[in-house]
């Protein structure tokens, strides 16, 4: 199930005109799209529900009040922000209907319709019925003054107060409470990086996380990212996988750290196994290649084997395919190892390091697959830079002198 924020709309997302009845006189609130970005990236359901008795009261029609809506919409997304779905009341406050706030019919039905757990939700929004509305739903509650404040003289007092929407987004992310963090290294991927991330999120729930680093791609690869609900952090230039991954680490709020290539060699559908490995006392995860093999380019695969033997023999790791693109290790063994590696290497130091940590690992066979889009590895280079490594790392002892606990 989802997670979502039910967002009132005037007052709380636009400025609050007197029955805004004119497309020109809608304007949405300053630091609000930056505010529903970050909710799309954090992924949350982002759902308005506006109360809209103009329609009944004869001040404009339903198809003003959608022409309304597509300037918001339009507004946000020159920001790459969007809201998932709007619900509206029409009617009158002497009709007595069931959908018009503090009344809860239209919280339920987008609960319904968009699968969201309301006890997981947020209501925010610049008035007291907001607030009640959210209290009988369950959700928590956050009451912005964006204008001046709303008198607060209900018993049902908000969880939280914000003085506008990106304040009160920043508080709902602060909240929230990952276990797992999945980063997608991206360099001029815009072909395999939308199938890649649409096969995450099929595997994924609410207790992950997706960051996808583009590390200075010159195609498309930013706006395909962009329209997923993805944490996305971008290098102005490129500085190589292991610097992608690094910065993937250093912004992830999740304990257990998962990684996959852009480019769909691997299964994404793995994901979940490795979570759930990692939640279980293994402290790290390599997904090895021992079916698909024959897709590698035979140099490479002859490379791989020759070090393949000597991570292995030398220190100590116990997987099959220390040279994987598919892994999950714990963030604190991540932070002791002080990883090095700006390209190619990362996995192999990782492999290495884990080995000398004396970790406890877990061999995970998968099947490789034929990459998306033209590959931009160099065999040469990148078997010079894991023989670098594996030299550099021979005198490598933990600070700890083992597993770090």
């Amino acid at each position: 199930m989802n997670r979502a924020v039910f967002l009132d709309r005037d007052g709380t997302i636009a400025r609050d005109v007197h029955y805004c009845r004119r497309v020109e006189d809608f304007e949405v609130l300053p630091n609000v799209p930056q505010a529903l970005r970050l909710l799309n990236e954090n992924n949350f359901k982002v759902v308005v529900v506006t109360n809209q008795s103009g329609i009944a009261r004869g001040y404009f029609t339903e198809q003003t009040l959608e022409q309304i809506h597509q300037k918001m919409k339009d507004e946000l997304a020159k920001h790459n922000a969007w809201v998932d779905a709007i619900y509206y009341c029409p009617h009158h406050p002497d009709d007595g209907c069931d959908c018009r706030k503090p009344k809860t019919a239209l919280f339920l039905k987008a609960a319904k319709e968009l699968d969201i757990d309301v006890s997981h939700s947020y209501v925010v929004g610049d008035m007291q019925l907001d607030i009640d509305a959210g209290k009988a739903l369950g959700c928590k509650t956050i009451l912005v003054f964006n204008d001046p404040p709303t008198p607060i003289t209900n018993p049902q007092s908000p969880d939280h107060a914000a003085d506008n929407l990106l304040a009160a987004a920043e508080r709902m992310v602060s909240d929230l409470s990952v276990t797992n963090t999945v980063i997608v290294p991206a360099l001029n991927e815009e072909q395999g990086l939308p199938v890649v991330l649409e096969k995450i999120f099929c595997v994924i729930d609410g207790d992950y996380e997706v960051i996808v680093v583009d590390d200075g791609s010159t195609d498309h690869t930013p706006e395909v990212a962009s329209k997923f609900p993805c944490r996305i952090v971008r290098h102005e230039m490129n500085r190589g996988k292991g610097q992608a991954l690094k910065t993937g680490i250093a912004n992830a709020r999740g304990e257990n750290i998962i990684w996959l290539d852009s480019d769909d060699t691997y299964p994404a559908d793995k994901i979940p196994d490795i979570a759930r490995a990692l939640s279980h006392d293994v402290d790290l995860v390599y997904a090895s290649r021992m079916a698909g093999r024959d897709k590698i380019p035979a140099f490479n695969r002859v490379g791989n084997a020759i070090f393949r033997l000597l991570i292995r023999g030398i220190y100590g790791f116990e997987p099959y395919d220390p040279c994987t693109g598919l892994c999950g290790v714990k963030k604190r063994h991540l932070k002791a190892m002080s990883l090095g590696s700006k390209r190619f290497a990362i996995e192999p130091e990782i492999a290495m390091k884990a080995g000398r940590m004396k970790l406890k690992m877990l061999d995970m066979p998968i099947d490789y697959r034929p990459r998306i889009g033209q590959a931009k590895l160099n065999g040469i280079t990148v078997g010079f830079e894991d023989t670098l490594m594996i030299l550099r790392l021979l005198l490598w002892r933990p600070k700890n002198g083992g597993r770090d606990e």
